[in-house]
């Protein structure tokens, strides 16, 4: 059954629509460890990301554009190609991304922490049909009813037309509505020296399409981290 809006409701739900492929989802969440000094983290690296379940390849596409904003951050980044070939490195009997397996990252890529993060949202723009009330104006004949006398003396009521009248009405139509691609990211940064939490972040956006969505959830994480970060 294809939903139907009045009008009120088709203002509000294109009005959000607009703002939405502005980025106007939720506002990014950020934490910054008390003990963290910027000045101790210069070289950083980036992990994949993990893939939104039924979505392969998600985490590697935001891991890419997340990656470009890191340097707002000051920070160096090492390709992350380096830090993954480096963790396919370690012993079979690793568990992870533990103490032992960010040591030996620090170490052989000569980094102060690692970046790793997970896709937590997904969804292409798409596009749904609403039935939507629209004010339609037409113009009709006012008749009024006549009594005439004719040559011959009889009586005869005939119905003459006597103006115009508006009359203002609803017509439901079919609307195609657009609706904006959606990702969401939960990120953080790891110290390789004692594995100790640094930051992390996590934020929602809208977009025209997937690349366009993540583009402004890394950068909302980023510019409320910087935020944050110069507010002490």
């Amino acid at each position: 059954m294809i939903p139907r809006l009045s009008n009120r409701a088709k203002t509000v739900l294109f009005g959000c629509g607009l703002s939405a492929f502005m980025g106007c989802a939720s506002r990014a969440i950020v934490f910054i460890n008390p003990n963290y000094i910027t000045q101790h983290v210069s070289q950083v690296t980036v992990l994949a990301f993990a893939d939104f379940p039924g979505q392969q390849g998600s985490g590697a596409i935001v891991t890419d554009i997340f990656e470009k904003y890191l340097f707002n951050l000051k920070y160096n980044v090492v390709d992350p190609t380096q830090a993954q070939q480096a963790l396919n490195t370690q012993p079979a009997n690793s568990t992870g991304l533990d103490a032992q397996a960010l040591a030996a990252l620090g170490k052989t890529l000569n980094v102060d922490a690692v970046v790793t993060g997970t896709v937590s949202e997904m969804t292409n723009a798409s596009e749904q049909t609403v039935m939507v009330d629209m004010p339609q104006e037409d113009t009709e004949p006012v008749y009024q009813q006549t009594v005439v006398q004719g040559r011959h003396g009889q009586v005869r009521t005939v119905t003459q037309q006597t103006g115009v009248q508006t009359v203002y009405s609803d017509q439901t139509v079919p609307e195609t509505e657009t609706l904006p691609a959606r990702v969401g990211l939960s990120v953080r940064l790891v110290s390789t020296k004692n594995g100790e939490l640094l930051w992390s972040g996590s934020g929602t956006a809208d977009g025209l399409d997937i690349s366009n969505a993540a583009e402004v959830a890394a950068a909302k994480i980023i510019q409320a981290l910087q935020k944050k970060l110069a507010n002490g």
